[in-house]
């Protein structure tokens, strides 16, 4: 694997863990540092739930993340936690309403635009595909629709 092929799945891997952060940090209510913490020195996260199309399941380590990506993906949705949030309230309109969708979907959303804020450098296609790629991992229906639509219109507002 190319240096190349190996940084994109470090930072692909950040932003996994990064859901999985949100995710922990909303069902359980655990301090931001704490939980992030937790996630770096691996005592929490690094896992995926992987079917194999029988109904079985295993678990697949996440291999190396990027930890300066993950920690500022955090840091951001931490500190624009009010502002993410308000945003995907108007981002979503119609028969979507935030509090409907699945919690998964939610930190989704929040990771995606948490890395708006965290990497403002990063092209806009980068951040909307990576997340959209996350989302079709985990969903095959109108969520991917969703999160394109709802990280496009937020890409738009921030970077014109």
């Amino acid at each position: 694997m190319t240096n190349t092929n190996t940084s994109k799945l470090k930072f692909t891997n950040a932003r996994l863990l990064a859901i999985q952060a949100l995710y922990a940090h909303s069902v359980s209510g655990e301090d931001w540092d704490k939980i992030t913490s937790r996630f770096l020195l691996g005592e929490m996260g690094g896992k995926l739930i992987s079917e194999n199309g029988k109904g079985d399941e295993e678990y697949i380590t996440i291999e190396e993340a990027d930890a300066g990506l993950f920690t500022q993906i955090m840091k951001a949705a931490r500190e624009h936690k009010e502002d993410i949030e308000n945003t995907l309230h108007s981002a979503l309109s119609g028969n979507v309403l935030y509090e409907r969708l699945e919690l998964t979907l939610q930190c989704i959303l929040q990771a995606g635009i948490a890395e708006f804020y965290a990497n403002p450098s990063l092209d806009t296609p980068i951040i909307i595909n990576e997340y959209v790629d996350i989302a079709r991992s985990f969903y095959d229906g109108s969520e991917i629709k969703i999160t394109n639509a709802v990280l496009d219109k937020f890409a738009k507002i921030v970077r014109g």
